[in-house]
Parts: C-alpha cells; structure tokens; sequence
C-alpha cells in the first residue's frame, strides 16, 4: 500500500492517523508541488492533489474518500456507522471537514503559511460559523460521533488542529481542545508539524 502525500498536508494527516491507527503496513510517497503536475501523478489523480491512496489495483483519491474505503474495508460500521443514522451523521461531519473546515481554517493556514491569494475575510467568516457548531456538539461528547473514534472525527480534526498555523487562536473552544488531545494520545498518533502526539 503506497500513500501519495505531503508532510505538511492536513488532508494527507488524516490518512496517516487512519492507516497508523490501523496498523496497516505503508510506504508514504512524498509528492512535492510541481511533481504533483506531471503526467505520471495525473495518471493517479488527475486533480493533481494528494492523499492519493494505492492498494494493490485500487487507486482512490480525496481524503474523505480514502477514509470511507479503509472504514469499510478495515473498520465496517465501527468507523463508518452502524446503522443508517450514525451513517447519516458521520457524512454530515466527512461534508463539514469538505466545506467549511476547507473553506475555513485550512485556508487561513494556507494563506498564512504558503503564502497563497485567499479571500481571508470570506474564510475567517466560515471559521467563526463552524467551530462554535464544533465546540458546542462536543459539550456532551467524548467524539463527534457514537461513543467511539470514526472517520468523522479523521475528517475533521487535522485542519482544526493546525488552525494556529492560520491565526485562529483556540482559546476559546475549550471542547475542541479536549476532543484534540484526546485524538493525540490514541496509541500509534502520528505527530505532524503543528499537532504533536500527547
């Protein structure tokens, strides 16, 4: 199994924390920016993005993605739901981590630390619009979902966690910061640059 990826990548992290999690033997690939442009990447994901994930003849791009393939094939229904309305709302938090988390914290970091043109109003609006849903759902809750770790909470957490890297200061989301540590002192946590194990 090879994991196409970036170190610095929050989309990748959430690959690395599944795979580490469990247990599966790995060969992680770093693809640099302008090597995610030729055409032998293109011919893996033709979007030029990572995480792209090989396993064996399966080739899946997207993070969400990834993480829907190895809850089925890994974890069914510990990671992914177990019935039709944990399915449901784990979907709700994979689409959050796809939007406003994308479209919020993770382009502020983007921005601050690469250096990239983005609208920062517009994504410090998506920010302030998703975290207080955040902290508040974690109020009464160890995770996002059920009484246990799934893909929810992979989907969302690495771009929340290096939202300083953006200038959000998490002081005041005193449950996202619990829900964050409690992720980096699973076992097997793989500590990146911004979030180290606990």
């Amino acid at each position: 199994m090879q994991l196409y990826a970036s170190p610095l990548s929050g989309n990748a992290h959430k690959i690395r924390m599944a795979l580490a999690f469990l247990e599966l033997p790995h060969e992680e690939i770093t693809v640099a920016g302008p090597e995610r442009k030729t055409p032998d990447f293109f011919r893996l994901n033709p979007l030029g993005q990572v995480p792209v994930l090989v396993d064996g003849d399966t080739v899946i791009r997207d993070s969400q993605a990834i993480l829907a393939y190895l809850a089925a094939l890994h974890r069914p229904g510990e990671w992914d739901g177990r019935d039709a309305v944990e399915r449901g709302r784990i979907a709700q938090w994979l689409s959050l981590a796809a939007n406003e988390i994308a479209n919020g914290p993770a382009m502020l970091r983007l921005g601050k630390l690469f250096g990239v043109d983005i609208y920062e109003p517009g994504a410090r609006a998506m920010t302030a619009k998703a975290f207080p849903v955040l902290d508040a759902h974690l109020a009464s809750r160890d995770w996002l979902e059920g009484d246990r770790l799934t893909i929810a909470d992979l989907a969302v957490s690495p771009y929340v966690a290096l939202a300083p890297d953006g200038g959000i200061d998490l002081a005041g989301f005193p449950n996202i910061t619990r829900w964050l540590a409690r992720i980096a002192a699973l076992p097997n946590f793989p500590s990146m640059q911004g979030w180290p194990a606990a």
